[in-house]
């Protein structure tokens, strides 16, 4: 009897991340279509560019296909990529992504994967979506129902009412994940997502009421340092600009960002550090703006490189940024539309 293929899927912590593995478990391991036609011994992970190389640790057995779904590009990925097929025998790597930094250093990664697929205009989960429906693959209603609150979060439209529900739940995953990495809960709802059969809920309620608090106390917080940073907002054209080295620490400055967005209704540029050798500028700004502005960092040799979507882009920036320089780049940058 000949052995079955072995597909191992990594997807990002957040909720695209979360709903894009559940279509490949339902696609591949419910319904044996895609991408592989037939049965297969299916692994999932939850990875992210700062994890990625962990995976390595992991593997015991040679994969006939790596998933990699809503990881953003970083240095490290085709470093990890490449030692994945020369010394762990990957046969073959599918990548497919939304951000900034996939859609910018795509050249080096069509080198080492054999299917990459990039659309910075939706979210991996409706790429995803999308690819499925091209090949007749139907869904379940409640998948479905993901993806498309997925889409709403991730261009900040606003959700329609019977959505709601469904949004607050993804929003809970996405923010609780942001604070613990816990992959036991991440994989847990990677299969309630994917059951074709109607389940309550993902976990039982202490584990909600445990998450629900995390949350809660994030976002108390970041509201709280929104409200005072808004206050000191420096005006460079039509944005806001915040330094906020020395007052956030944390993962999760995208989320600071948007509160001081929603707070100020203005564009944002807001400065933080990190404990690696770059400082990031987060730019939340509507149609398109934020990846612009990315985008001309990156062409004015500002940038060591870029993230995030059109909407909310993360620039990386060398250690320590003069701020005069900084701010300067930021007003061309306007003139740049």
């Amino acid at each position: 009897m000949p052995k079955l293929p072995r597909v191992f899927v990594g997807g990002d912590w957040d909720a695209d991340g979360l709903v894009s593995t559940a279509l490949i478990v339902y696609s591949q391991e419910k319904l044996g279509e895609y991408p592989i036609k037939g049965r297969v011994f299916l692994d999932k992970k939850p990875v992210d560019p700062e994890r990625l190389k962990f995976i390595l640790s992991d593997i015991r057995i040679p994969y006939d296909m790596v998933i990699l779904l809503d990881v953003p590009y970083t240095e490290t990925v085709p470093r990890i990529l490449w030692m994945l097929k020369q010394h762990f025998g990957v046969k073959k790597i599918m990548y497919i992504d939304h951000h900034l930094s996939t859609q910018t250093n795509a050249k080096k990664l069509e080198e080492i994967v054999d299917e990459l697929i990039i659309d910075r205009h939706k979210p991996t989960a409706l790429i995803l979506h999308d690819i499925l429906e091209e090949k007749g693959i139907r869904i379940t209603e409640r998948l479905k129902a993901f993806v498309e609150v997925v889409g709403y979060m991730d261009t900040g439209r606003r959700v329609p009412d019977k959505y709601m529900k469904l949004f607050e739940i993804a929003s809970l995953f996405s923010k609780a994940f942001n604070v613990i990495r816990d992959e036991k809960i991440w994989l847990r709802i990677v299969d309630w997502l994917a059951s074709p059969t109607p389940l309550a809920t993902p976990m039982d309620e202490k584990i909600i009421k445990k998450l629900k608090e995390v949350v809660d106390k994030r976002d108390e917080e970041v509201k709280q340092l929104a409200l005072d940073l808004a206050m000191g907002a420096r005006k460079v054209g039509s944005f806001r600009f915040i330094d906020a080295r020395n007052k956030w620490k944390h993962r999760g400055g995208t989320a600071l960002a948007s509160k001081i967005h929603a707070i100020l209704k203005a564009p944002v540029a807001l400065l933080v550090d990190t404990s690696k050798e770059y400082t990031l500028l987060i730019v939340k700004a509507p149609r398109g703006t934020a990846f612009r502005v990315a985008k001309y960092f990156m062409g004015n040799g500002l940038a060591l490189d870029i993230a995030g979507h059109p909407n909310l882009a993360i620039i990386k920036l060398p250690k320590n940024p003069d701020i005069n320089e900084l701010l300067e780049a930021l007003l061309q940058a306007q003139y740049y539309f």
